[in-house]
């Protein structure tokens, strides 16, 4: 007998947790439908060369790769942006310009699981691509706000800087192009291992120590986001002064944005702007949604070039937080109303009453079996289904059904031509 188990960082989900995951990304799918975004799809599967080598030495540690029965190499898909880049650069010519899309899909890495950290998972992905308008940064803005907020998660800040303000701040500090990309890693590591590490770690990466620590004063700077341009005036600050413009003059929650001149994830691979999101109540959960712009995003596919922008909503952790705070109680299961059975004298007028609901868009269920009646009361007690009906020879000869609510345990006669508007204005 084979024993019934999963793979640590894979997950079962029973019908309860899927009706919670699919309430929070259809509510996600809302907001980027309402901004106009195309969904598409890429193969879970892709060759390796696709994958491999597009996220450093880590990344190839971590990517599922192996050899198919046609000797082909193959890799599991590791995130959703290098597949896209893929997909565009082969039809690009087909597509409008700039091309918006979003993607959910599930992803793999080979990472050793954590809270927050699995190896398969979802990704929630936007992407701009075709234009370098600052229109389409400010759009991913928007779209991360609204995101938060449909989901009830207000107690959030996103963080965001700029790679032209970054490499003004290293070319002061005498940063070489050489050591630029390792000055960068190690100002990524400022919230795992704090500032005096870090500093000490620009030192052994070959910065002068008063260069170490004139920069870790600059990226440091603290106060509301004017006082940080202010003490930024010296360098280039004009993509970040724009932005905030445009945030201000687009109406958006100004409190929620806070530039962070430390922050360089992705500052080898971004371009331009970078955002990230994280919630102030969870710091254990890290960043809930991250991305930037870049200019090079197809090169290892095509000889043109594109720019764009995109976001990664982080769907898992944000599961994590909405389930760690109880605002997913009250999601409820797909069937609203139950119709139970009296044998083979009612089955007829019970499947014209299941028609009537369904076609009234209520989500109905008729019992398979005329078990006792206390069974099939169980059966819809254990899935939640909030109405149960009753239609028996009595209540058909007297032209009414028996509707329960199976929360109060109340049991009220209607007429059978009013129970279908009835229900519709209690599960409304």
């Amino acid at each position: 007998m084979i024993q019934p188990k999963i793979l640590k960082g894979t997950r079962d989900f029973a019908p309860e947790m899927m009706a919670k995951r699919d309430h929070v990304m259809n509510k996600i799918r809302g907001v980027f439908r309402k901004y106009g975004y195309d969904t598409i799809e890429t193969p879970v599967i892709e060759y390796a060369e696709t994958i491999l080598g597009k996220y450093g030495d880590e990344g190839d540690k971590l990517t599922y790769h192996f050899q198919d029965h046609g000797d082909r190499h193959i890799a599991l898909r590791y995130d959703q942006t290098v597949p896209f880049a893929r997909y565009y650069a082969d039809n690009w010519q087909e597509l409008p310009s700039p091309f918006k899309r979003y993607q959910i899909s599930r992803v793999w890495r080979a990472d050793k699981p954590q809270k927050g950290r699995l190896r398969e998972f979802y990704q929630c992905d936007i992407d701009i691509i075709g234009t370098d308008s600052l229109l389409a940064d400010l759009e991913l803005i928007q779209v991360m706000q609204d995101v938060m907020v449909d989901l009830g998660l207000t107690d959030y800040k996103i963080q965001f800087n700029d790679r032209k303000l970054m490499n003004s701040i290293l070319e002061a500090a005498d940063v070489s192009d050489k050591n630029r990309v390792d000055v960068i890693r190690a100002l990524d590591k400022l919230d795992k291992i704090g500032a005096d590490k870090v500093e000490k770690l620009l030192v052994e990466n070959g910065l002068d120590a008063s260069l170490a620590a004139n920069l870790m004063q600059t990226v440091l700077a603290d106060g509301a986001n004017h006082d940080k341009v202010a003490a930024l005036a010296d360098f280039e600050i004009s993509t970040i002064k724009e932005i905030l413009a445009l945030s201000e003059a687009a109406g958006l929650d100004l409190t929620k944005l806070e530039l962070n001149p430390a922050l360089a994830r992705g500052l080898d691979y971004y371009t331009g702007l970078i955002f990230e999101v994280v919630l102030t109540n969870n710091s254990d959960l890290g960043t809930v949604c991250a991305g930037g712009r870049y200019d090079n995003l197809c090169s290892m596919f095509c000889k043109e070039e594109f720019s764009g922008t995109g976001v990664a909503f982080g769907f898992e952790r944000m599961m994590e937080a909405l389930l760690e705070r109880k605002m997913l109680d009250d999601v409820p299961l797909n069937a609203q109303v139950l119709v139970v059975q009296f044998g083979k004298a009612t089955v007829i007028d019970n499947l014209k009453l299941v028609t009537q609901l369904r076609q009234a868009g209520l989500a109905t269920e008729l019992s398979f079996e005329d078990s006792k009646l206390g069974k099939q009361f169980k059966y819809a007690d254990k899935k939640n289904i909030p109405f149960v009906l009753v239609q028996g020879s009595e209540e058909l000869d007297n032209g009414v059904v028996v509707l329960k609510d199976m929360k109060t345990g109340d049991q009220t006669d209607y007429p059978l031509d009013k129970i279908s508007e009835v229900l519709l204005n209690k599960v409304s």
